[in-house]
């Protein structure tokens, strides 16, 4: 394993602990493999089954159950294409934006500590180089 996978397989296994201590009610109810379908359906934004359920390594039938799970709970809703009604898209709803923003007070408090103990320069690096990062792996799904 490379050092940076290494590094960002550790920043992606804390921050899903850290994720963890935030769960409501609502979010106790969601299996790891629903979290993982709200995930991709959140960053993809407006993805079709088909692209959920191959990104997933899903059969269609499977997939639909979650997402049928899903709606049900409010967190996800299908909204059919504009151009193609053959086509149906599958989007986060304002249940779910708010259930991500439970931990908002660990984010403020991670932000104050890597402003104050990063210099300003190296700060702003970093911010730059995460969002490049968060760019370049979306470009490839």
């Amino acid at each position: 394993m490379s050092s940076l996978q290494k590094k960002m397989t550790d920043l992606t296994q804390v921050l899903q602990l850290t994720s963890q201590q935030y769960k409501d009610e609502e979010s106790a109810k969601l299996g790891a493999i629903d979290v993982y379908y709200l995930e991709a359906i959140y960053q993809l934004k407006q993805p079709t089954i088909g692209k959920i359920s191959h990104l997933l390594g899903q059969s269609t039938p499977n997939t639909n159950y979650h997402i049928k799970k899903l709606i049900s709970l409010g967190l996800i809703e299908k909204k059919i294409d504009a151009s193609d009604h053959r086509v149906t898209h599958l989007s986060t709803t304002e249940k779910y934006l708010n259930s991500i923003k439970t931990n908002d007070e660990f984010w403020e408090t991670l932000q104050q500590r890597l402003e104050n103990d990063i210099e300003p320069r190296d700060y702003a690096i970093f911010k730059r180089v995460l969002g490049q990062t968060v760019d370049i792996i979306h470009e490839q799904l």
